[in-house]
């Protein structure tokens, strides 16, 4: 019997393009639940705007469109308060093993991150094996790891099979808030030529529709019925591209690839004089009440290894990145281009 689909957070970057997936390979029953209407057919798709703080919401969406597998992408990301965090993150994601419990949903494949394993230290080809850090980099990490604890401890109870995927530097289009925005703006302002760090550290990216891909995979999968079930129930992955590059080859590809060329002479800031500019950057943030641009996290982030490997999730999902960084660049500087004249 095919399976009837709820993407919680499928008004978002990612859960867009999970449901985008789902429709394309002609999945008749795709729902939606998120904050804000999801801009779909809803001849084709199936609207639930709520909160998944609200157990009572998300369980009576999940119980109107008939669930059996649910695709929980929904999160606050890094800056909001740990109490937000906590109340989203974890609780959120709380309720929706609860709703699939309430309802007899069979699968849940939550979207965790990479960072769950980050101590705030280099990891080269850092696998499954890793055990979460014992101090936290940040809440974000924290709290998707407590989730994500939660939702592989799930597995096997009243008939619910979960797994865990962790994406690694997702980037594409559509992502209005993400990388590939920020890049570019940087380009377009002229600030190409100032590196951060020597960018002798590798670092993964990966293209959102390889991360949706490896959603629908692992999805397929948890049938019990399936050949790999054993190696995918209650499991975690890694999903990346593979291809780990030094960080900054990444934007000098978008920019590229966005038709900007860099003609000044490139100014590397080395990392230990970039983590004095950004305190001093927070110290004026706090001072003045507004968000400074340059953080220690995103030093941290631009100048750390950090880079996984996926074997485990090609041997147990069959996941192979269908598009390549060099043609996922393209597309995403095509799509920041065209938003530029909306």
């Amino acid at each position: 019997m095919a399976d009837s689909y709820l993407v919680v957070g499928g008004g978002g970057f990612l859960g867009g393009h999970i449901v985008e997936l789902l429709l394309a390979r002609g999945e008749a029953a795709v729902a939606v639940f998120d904050l804000v209407p999801a801009k779909f057919d809803p001849d084709r798709v199936k609207i639930f705007v709520g909160d998944m703080t609200d157990e009572k919401a998300l369980s009576d969406a999940v119980k109107a469109c008939g669930a059996t597998c649910i695709m929980h992408t929904a999160a606050v990301l890094p800056g909001k308060p740990r109490a937000v965090q906590e109340l989203v993150n974890v609780q959120g994601t709380v309720n929706v093993i609860n709703a699939a419990h309430a309802n007899g949903v069979t699968k849940l494949v939550f979207t965790s991150s990479a960072s769950v394993v980050y101590g705030g230290k280099d990891q080269a080809g850092v696998d499954e094996t890793e055990k979460y850090p014992a101090v936290p980099f940040d809440d974000y990490n924290d709290t998707k790891a407590i989730a994500e604890s939660k939702v592989l401890a799930a597995n096997g109870t009243d008939g619910l099979c979960t797994c865990s995927l962790r994406p690694a530097g997702i980037f594409g289009p559509k992502d209005v808030k993400g990388p590939v925005p920020a890049m570019m703006n940087m380009a377009a302002k002229g600030n190409s030529h100032v590196q951060l760090g020597s960018s002798t550290n590798l670092y993964d990216w990966t293209y959102v529709t390889n991360i949706a891909d490896a959603h629908l995979l692992a999805a397929d999968r948890l049938a019990p019925t399936h050949p790999k079930h054993a190696l995918v129930a209650g499991q975690a992955f890694f999903i990346s591209n593979g291809d780990p590059r030094p960080w900054w080859d990444f934007p000098r590809m978008l920019w590229r690839a966005g038709g900007f060329v860099e003609t000044r002479r490139r100014v590397v800031i080395p990392r230990p004089v970039a983590l004095v500019i950004a305190f001093l950057a927070e110290v004026v943030g706090w001072i003045t009440g507004k968000e400074p641009t340059l953080t220690r996290f995103r030093i941290h982030y631009i100048c750390t290894e950090r880079w996984c490997n996926i074997s485990k999730a090609r041997e147990a999902l069959d996941y192979e990145p269908r598009v390549s960084l060099e043609e996922g660049a393209r597309i995403s500087a095509e799509w920041w281009k065209s938003q530029q004249s909306t």
